[in-house]
């Protein structure tokens, strides 16, 4: 009887697990609901930062992201800004754009995207741009990190 017992336990604690999983991945609302409600957040250097600016070029748009420099405690010395070109569908062959990242109104480098192929170069750098750290397509359009030096 202790032995049925035991399989019959075993056996409710499998299904439950397998029945938590299923309704946590099977349920894209209520995982989010439980994310929001935890305070839980996607890391900026996973999402690029909150949008500070947005450009309207008329059938696209250009958003700036923040700054990031964000560490586990602290900043880093050296960090990315996120520069990001949406619809697909409404964006030239080739773009190219002054960013000002701080809003002061000086530009800090210009870019060149060949929305074709991907390539992208930093044309007049400014004292905090390190290098262009990479280009790449997103679902409905194109973005770039551009590496920097913190501020002091």
């Amino acid at each position: 009887m202790d032995r049925l017992k035991a399989i019959l336990g075993y056996s409710c604690a499998v299904c439950a697990l397998i029945a938590a999983l299923a309704t946590f991945l099977g349920n894209d609302a209520l995982s989010r609901a439980l994310a929001s409600a935890t305070g839980v957040t996607v890391s900026p250097w996973y999402s690029g930062g909150e949008v500070v600016r947005a450009i309207n070029h008329g059938p696209y748009r250009t958003d700036i992201h923040r700054p990031v420099f964000d560490a586990l405690i602290g900043e880093r010395e050296t960090g990315f800004v996120q520069v990001k070109w949406v619809p697909a569908a409404g964006l030239p062959e080739i773009i190219r754009e002054k960013i000002e990242i701080d809003g002061k109104g000086k530009m800090d480098f210009a870019i060149r995207l060949d929305t074709k192929t991907g390539k992208a170069d930093l044309e007049s750098p400014g004292p905090a741009v390190i290098s262009l750290e990479n280009t790449y397509r997103l679902r409905d359009g194109w973005a770039a990190r551009i590496e920097l030096k913190r501020p002091s």
